[in-house]
């Protein structure tokens, strides 16, 4: 009986030390599942589509405004003709501010304000196509803020040709039947330039002379006057009305300035 206990006691024994270990069975299945993961391929990176976050010189700047100085207008230009030369850069009345001369107020430039990168350069490309000599160039929006504080907008009119001794109420009366306000007429004098002449000839024999000669004949200054307007439209019913009237019996150029 007590051999057959010992035997017993002993197989018991026997059968415990071969239990599975909790501990390193969970240290097993730990490796295993490490040495899986590293075996997988990395996930893809995820791409950042915030805008804010990408360096701003690195960032395309085609749709972006663009400004530039347009050279090449002349008095008579207005602003549907570069427009139209324009074609395709999506301009509008708007976006062109004419720059004139601070002492002649003759129109030499005009400032433009492009939606995108891609319309200056498609305006380039159209002159390249016109074949005219222009020249367009950016310049910073600076030069449009300045252009904008100094732009007459279609509602301001210059007049031509003054009498010397015209007074503003002259001027009030030669506008009669137009809506302007009185208090804006600014009167001024341009000087023009003098004419270069060569090759008169002589009075007393009516023959050039053989040497060759040259002198500037000077013209008479010329009076003028700007005229601000309520709208651009009775501007422009002044122009229609006035123009080539007379003040003082003097013919009068009625001009609006964009």
């Amino acid at each position: 009986m007590s051999f057959l206990l010992r035997k017993t006691i002993k197989s018991n024994s026997i059968l415990q030390s071969f239990k599975p270990n909790n501990a390193l069975s969970l240290l097993l299945r730990q490796s295993t599942k490490h040495f899986i993961t590293e075996t997988q391929p990395p996930p893809p990176p995820q791409e950042n589509n915030d805008p804010s976050s990408i360096d701003p010189f690195l960032q395309d700047s085609a749709t972006s405004l663009t400004y530039a100085r347009f050279h090449g207008v002349r008095k008579h230009t207005l602003k549907t003709d570069i427009i139209n030369l324009f074609e395709g850069s999506n301009l509008t009345p708007d976006d062109i501010i004419v720059v004139h001369h601070r002492f002649n107020n003759n129109p030499y430039a005009a400032a433009i304000k492009f939606p995108s990168r891609r319309a200056y350069d498609n305006a380039q490309r159209s002159l390249t196509r016109a074949g005219r000599i222009y020249n367009l160039e950016k310049t910073p929006p600076t030069v449009w803020d300045a252009a904008l504080r100094n732009s007459y907008d279609g509602k301001t009119v210059l007049l031509e040709g003054l009498p010397p001794n015209a007074l503003n109420e002259d001027i009030e009366r030669f506008l009669s039947g137009c809506k302007f306000v009185p208090s804006s007429i600014r009167t001024f004098v341009k000087y023009p330039d003098p004419v270069m002449s060569a090759g008169r000839k002589n009075p007393t024999t009516s023959e050039e002379r053989t040497e060759p000669t040259t002198s500037e004949e000077k013209r008479d200054p010329i009076r003028m006057a700007t005229v601000l307007f309520s709208t651009g439209t009775e501007a422009m019913n002044a122009l229609i009305k006035k123009n080539r009237g007379f003040c003082l019996n003097n013919q009068i150029s009625v001009r609006v300035l964009h």
